[in-house]
């Protein structure tokens, strides 16, 4: 039996998060560290933190946001 193939297209959803600042909400405001994790909540709100702080919420993030962007591939090394 002669079967055609099949194509399977993956298509995420694309996340438009509005930010007032690109910086860390938990890091010392007079620091302005960049912003590598951002995340809308349920509320609407929308937070982002830095690689650490980023890390340090994770899995709650993951358990309460509606949507989450991880960008901590892009930390200068």
């Amino acid at each position: 039996m002669d079967t055609s193939p099949v194509d399977i297209i993956d298509r995420h959803r694309t996340a438009v998060l509005e930010m007032s600042d690109d910086i860390c909400l938990q890091c010392d405001t007079d620091a302005k560290v960049q912003a590598y994790v951002y995340a809308e909540l349920p509320s609407g709100r929308s937070v982002a933190y830095c690689a650490h702080h980023g890390t340090v919420y994770w899995e709650r993030l993951n358990e309460l946001a509606l949507v989450v962007i991880d960008h901590r591939d892009q930390v200068p090394a």
